[in-house]
């Protein structure tokens, strides 16, 4: 049985998976420095982390930020060692049944067959590629690449008409760079 529960900055035992199952999961221009999501962890509200369960052994990790609008999932990962049990797909459906708000994701183009399957993964879950629509995901700091990704989107929302507006929110809020800088 599946289960997840909200991480705090002080829960180290539970910090110290996630980091490990992040910084093996997403390539270096992808990911924030660990020590920075303890500290929005700890300074920002909207900014929130799930650890996830099987029973009691973790196994994969979820955060997001939430505004009145809509919640943007940040990164999303299953260990590794537990891949391929359906541990994600339950993790997704219990999170996205949970919420009345609309979700956003970023995802890498669909240019090999890993993309492609992970695009899948997330329409048989109910989200939309909106393919169309132009995006850039800044750098997370000076040392990393700004990157051309897409979003999903889970719920009713148009993102022809308010994509602007969600990569503004995007960018300014979570990558602390200037609405406009990145188009």
């Amino acid at each position: 049985m599946i289960s997840s529960v909200l991480v705090k900055a002080e829960d180290k035992e539970i910090l110290s998976f996630i980091r490990r199952v992040y910084e093996e999961s997403f390539p270096y221009d992808e990911r924030r420095e660990f020590e920075d999501i303890e500290k929005l962890l700890r300074e920002k509200p909207e900014f929130k982390m799930i650890a996830v369960y099987a029973g009691k052994n973790p196994v994969g990790f979820l955060s997001f930020w939430e505004w009145d609008s809509f919640i943007y999932a940040e990164h999303f990962a299953i260990d590794s060692k537990t891949r391929g049990a359906g541990y994600g797909a339950e993790v997704l459906r219990n999170f996205l049944g949970q919420t009345s708000k609309p979700v956003v994701l970023e995802v890498e183009k669909p240019e090999d067959d890993f993309s492609r399957r992970r695009i899948g993964f997330y329409e048989r879950l109910g989200l939309k590629l909106w393919p169309d629509c132009h995006y850039i995901q800044p750098p997370y700091d000076d040392k990393k690449k700004p990157m051309e990704l897409l979003l999903m989107s889970y719920g009713a929302l148009d993102m022809n008409k308010l994509f602007g507006e969600i990569r503004d929110i995007l960018h300014t809020q979570v990558y602390g760079v200037k609405a406009g800088e990145y188009i």
